[in-house]
């Protein structure tokens, strides 16, 4: 049991203890206290010394042992901090909650988080949500019973998410929680790593109409948090360079409409804000590659050539701008930065409790899609 004065401005010696393996073995018991507490840096030796009642020598023993151990880290001038590798194994484990874990980010995320989470002792599980609010519920309840270290979730929707109570008690109990791509409405800062869609959507805008462009179009996602960013984007550029920005210019989808760009609906979808659109616009701007990509042969249906009568921009820069004689101009991050922020981030929170927010910047690929 963890004696009550623990980690107070009142130090007692602690009876008992009279051998490093007794010391080790209590201050184990206080690491996995400190980690469901959420506080990550130890007492000085000083401390230890008098609050044990024990040498110099046999805390510095014990203390290296630790860290050799992978539970503790010293930070020269600055002290001693957890790892945040837990003592009970059950609970080295870091869970990634993925709503579209076949995006082609994802394959390298996880062989960099299982390799270099692996090292420090963490084990990383992977669970498809399939982007449904229930189905999350049920997995983060069955994580009450056995709180892991962290939980890596995709923030997929834009929606209120109703499971908020679920991770906030995980967080109490000692999980930490980094999102990837957005935070939901109404959730506490916590960590996010996400794309700088905003920004990246009102360059493009700024890009088209330093070229000459002024009749402007898009097509975005309602249903995510991605998408609103880069409409917003999209929408204040134009405003702010006094141009139109109408509904009516702007063809807004469902994440739903991505799994199938094939299906015939949206297909008519596309060939009606073509024929009533596109055809007076010079600049598109589309929210991915897969859309811009699904629209260039209703383009040539209808005889609007690309980018002679439409340039067309885009984000993600994936082999589907690379697929047709058009290569969409689109924006893409450097190789690796998006997996790095998140191997990075979810590092530096399992040992520090402070909440952080990491933009990803995005670079221009160029193609031949604009004039």
């Amino acid at each position: 049991m963890i004696p009550e004065n623990i980690h107070t401005n009142v130090i007692k010696p602690v009876p008992g203890i009279r051998k490093s393996g007794q010391l080790k073995k209590h201050l184990l018991m206080e690491i996995e206290q400190m980690l469901k507490d959420k506080k990550s840096t130890l007492e000085p030796e000083h401390k230890l010394m008098e609050r044990f009642g024990v040498s110099r020598q046999t805390v510095r023993k014990v203390l290296k042992e630790l860290t050799d151990e992978g539970y503790l880290l010293s930070r020269q001038g600055s002290g001693t901090y957890l790892t945040g590798k837990s003592p009970d194994d059950r609970g080295n484990v870091v869970e990634i909650l993925l709503a579209t874990p076949d995006d082609y980010i994802f394959p390298e995320l996880l062989a960099s988080l299982r390799q270099k989470l692996g090292v420090l002792g963490f084990r990383v599980s992977l669970t498809d949500i399939k982007g449904d609010f229930y189905a999350e519920r049920k997995i983060l309840e069955g994580f009450l019973k056995n709180p892991p270290r962290a939980i890596i979730s995709e923030c997929f929707s834009a929606l209120k998410n109703p499971n908020l109570d679920l991770y906030t008690k995980l967080n109490q109990r000692g999980t930490s929680l980094l999102f990837l791509y957005g935070i939901y409405p109404d959730f506490p800062a916590w960590s996010v790593v996400k794309d700088d869609n905003y920004h990246g959507a009102y360059e493009l805008v700024k890009r088209l109409k330093g070229r000459g462009h002024s009749s402007f179009a898009g097509i975005f996602i309602s249903d995510t948090v991605q998408g609103q960013e880069r409409l917003s984007g999209y929408t204040d550029a134009l405003r702010d360079l006094n141009m139109d920005f109408s509904r009516s210019h702007i063809l807004m989808l469902n994440k739903s409409d991505l799994k199938d760009l094939l299906d015939p609906a949206l297909k008519i979808r596309l060939q009606n804000f073509t024929k009533d659109v596109l055809y007076e616009a010079t600049a598109l701007v589309c929210y991915n590659d897969e859309i811009a990509y699904r629209l260039l042969p209703i383009l040539t249906k209808y005889h609007i050539n690309v980018p002679g009568d439409l340039s067309i921009v885009s984000f993600d820069d994936s082999f589907l701008s690379l697929i047709e004689r058009i290569h969409i101009t689109s924006l893409a991050h450097k190789k690796h930065s998006f997996t790095d922020a998140v191997t990075t981030s979810i590092t530096r929170l399992l040992s520090d409790t402070a909440e952080t927010t990491v933009s990803v910047p995005w670079v221009l690929s160029e193609g031949n899609s604009e004039t």
